[in-house]
């Protein structure tokens, strides 16, 4: 009987777990919709870190887009505000800068040598007085519906 009742506590633990992190998840999709992507004005034109100073949540990766060229590495960033692989859940926004350093000073930052992992801190203070061209954040239209109850 002891067994049957710890089995039911630790199923409904379970069950409240992933409740929380759906709510988590549209907390967070509803965040960057509405503070970023609808606020993205206060962004465009400013250096990037008016926009790392706003977030009230810090990104946890970064990836460098661009093209294939030299010249074109880095010309975009993609914030990460999880570790998801699954991109349905993945929370990002994309930004665009005006311009970037050159290639030599980007490429040791985002592929440091052997054995080393690239950090957050590094490529911030590169790319911290580069100025925003444009924002964008992730299209949550066929992910799951954000929360209603949260307001920001």
């Amino acid at each position: 009987m002891k067994k049957l009742i710890l089995l039911v506590l630790i199923l409904i633990s379970f069950i409240n777990v992933k409740a929380q992190d759906l709510h988590s998840y549209a907390d967070t999709a509803n965040y960057l919709i509405h503070q970023i992507e609808n606020k993205k004005n206060l962004y465009v034109g400013q250096p990037l870190s008016v926009l790392l100073d706003s977030l009230k949540i810090n990104p946890v990766k970064v990836i460098p887009e661009g093209g294939i060229r030299e010249e074109d590495l880095g010309k975009d960033l993609r914030l990460e505000f999880n570790l998801e692989r699954n991109f349905n859940k993945a929370h990002f926004i994309v930004v665009e800068f005006n311009s970037v350093p050159p290639y030599t000073t980007l490429f040791p930052v985002f592929y440091p040598g052997i054995g080393q992992q690239r950090s957050l801190q590094s490529v911030f203070s590169v790319y911290r007085p580069l100025i925003i061209k444009d924002v964008l954040v992730k299209d949550y239209n066929d992910d799951e519906p954000i929360n209603p109850d949260v307001h920001y």
